[in-house]
């Protein structure tokens, strides 16, 4: 093993711990609850927070495992294994180096200079934090990462600290606490207040510990009010504050305030945030969105959209009322602009001009009703899908739809062929899309834009054998206890794709 302490060491270890937790992460008995006493150690300013149970109980820990063995073939607990053998020639092992310590809970945050973080992820590609093929962290250097673990046993977890840093590190000592600094890439590792703490530098190791006396992410009224409403069984629990984001987007190149635009369209962002809960069951899994903020624009019931999609959807997604968000955010746009892109009343303008030459914005944007998209097919070759937009009055759409027509037919190496039957519509084929067409076509109150022939005929016309109609979807449908469907995956069918393609 290499002398010295190195930050991939570390993070394979604990991050791939993290993986066991976002798989088998759980609400309390007594209804959903974040494990709020890590927040204390997160300060105020992170914009994601990660957290759930490492120890949940039997029938979520059954659940998830029926779930890791229809998507990949094997049990959880294998993969950990297996990753964590494969990361690195450590002597340091999840068995007999992390689980006597353990704890009941765990949670990871990040924060930092998100503006930068964006426009490096722009300009490198880069994920700023995930788990790698080697089940590390990026190297990002506007990376501030910290992982924090309950320990039921502060020697063990002191032995762990010790055999991971081995004899390539620096001692330091903050408020009392004692931690190992990589010599290597600056990272540290440490035990504070009976719990493991790492950090990809000094300064936000520092930080978290200056949180657990003081002003922490615990503290703020946004985590509050989203902790109380995690849903009882979640499998994992991603917090994302708004103002990080606001302020990044405001800060960049070509700026936008969403705060004012956000105003614009009537609600507010300010001080508020947004939770997203996984919660496993046998057959599926459901996802739960809260957040604090006003809504700005609220989506109509498009379930029955979603229900006329093939019955063999892996994917299926809707949004109802989009005619009339789309002129809400329009309005809000054309009063605010966007600075060095539009200029107040330009968006109005531009419409304006638009209509008079041909392309009836303003009559397409009020006909639409609901928007639909639906992934699915017997066999990864045979996969296609439909983006599918119902209407109130199709005329704008068939007059704008002869005129895109026309315009590709100029193109060079785009093959526009009309489409034959009782659809109004054309197949499009180009070097750039082999293998099945694009297809655009019209069909009553249905615009379908599809790959492949035979997805846009099940979306041009929903097939006897719906969505609607198949036991995944129903399971999802009765997980929601009323609520309306917006997003449905069915990870058995994905998995037996995976599966059938190696």
């Amino acid at each position: 093993m290499s002398k010295t302490f190195r930050r991939f060491l570390i993070t394979s270890t604990l991050v791939a711990g993290l993986a066991a937790l976002t798989m088998t992460a759980c609400g309390d008995d007594d209804g959903g609850s974040a494990a709020s006493n890590l927040a204390g150690f997160m300060p105020a300013d992170a914009f994601v927070y990660v957290e759930g149970s490492l120890k949940p109980d039997e029938e979520v820990a059954d659940d998830v495992e029926q779930l890791s063995q229809k998507l990949t073939g094997s049990s959880l607990s294998a993969w950990i294994s297996d990753a964590l053998e494969k990361s690195s020639d450590s002597s340091v092992s999840l068995k007999d180096d992390m689980e006597p310590w353990l704890g009941q809970d765990a949670a990871l945050f990040v924060s930092g200079d998100l503006a930068n973080q964006a426009a490096d992820a722009a300009g490198a590609a880069n994920v700023s934090v995930g788990v790698s093929a080697t089940v590390g962290i990026s190297d990002s250097s506007n990376e501030d990462v910290g992982i924090v673990v309950e320990s039921t046993d502060t020697d063990a977890s002191n032995e762990f600290v010790d055999k991971a840093a081995e004899d390539g590190a620096t001692d330091g000592e903050y408020e009392g606490f004692s931690f190992k600094i990589s010599d290597d890439d600056r990272s540290v590792l440490g035990v504070v207040d009976e719990k493991v703490v790492f950090a990809t530098n000094q300064a936000v190791f520092e930080s978290m510990i200056d949180a657990s006396k003081g002003d922490s992410l615990e503290g703020t009224s946004a985590l509050s009010e989203l902790s109380d409403k995690v849903p009882d069984g979640s499998l994992l629990n991603v917090f994302i504050a708004n103002d990080p984001i606001i302020g990044a987007a405001s800060e960049g190149a070509g700026g936008v305030d969403l705060n004012s635009l956000y105003s614009a369209l009537g609600g507010d962002l300010s001080e508020t945030a947004n939770m997203i809960s996984l919660v496993p069951e046998a057959d599926g899994i459901s996802v739960v969105g809260t957040t604090n903020a006003d809504p700005a624009l609220v989506s109509g019931d498009a379930s029955g959209l979603i229900e006329s999609f093939p019955a063999d959807s892996v994917f299926a997604l809707g949004s109802g009322d989009i005619g009339a968000n789309l002129s809400t955010v329009i309005d809000a746009i054309n009063e605010e602009g966007i600075e060095g892109l539009l200029a107040p009343g330009e968006l109005k303008k531009s419409i304006d001009e638009s209509t008079g030459q041909g392309i009836d914005v303003t009559g397409i944007i009020e006909s639409l009703d609901d928007l639909g998209i639906f992934v699915g097919g017997g066999s990864v070759d045979g996969l296609g899908g439909a983006l599918v937009l119902s209407s109130s009055d199709p005329e704008p759409l068939k007059n704008t739809l002869g005129l895109f027509q026309t315009l590709l037919s100029f193109s060079q190496d785009v093959r526009v062929q009309p489409l034959k039957g009782d659809a109004t519509g054309f197949r499009v084929r180009t070097p750039e899309l082999p293998g099945q067409p694009v297809v655009v076509a019209i069909k009553g109150e249905r615009l379908v834009i599809a790959v492949g022939l035979p997805a846009a005929a099940q979306a041009l016309n929903p097939p006897a054998d719906s969505l609607a109609d198949s036991a995944p979807y129903k399971a999802a449908e009765q997980s929601l206890s009323g609520e309306n469907v917006d997003m449905f995956v069915n990870p058995s069918a994905i998995g037996d794709l995976i599966a059938a393609s190696n």
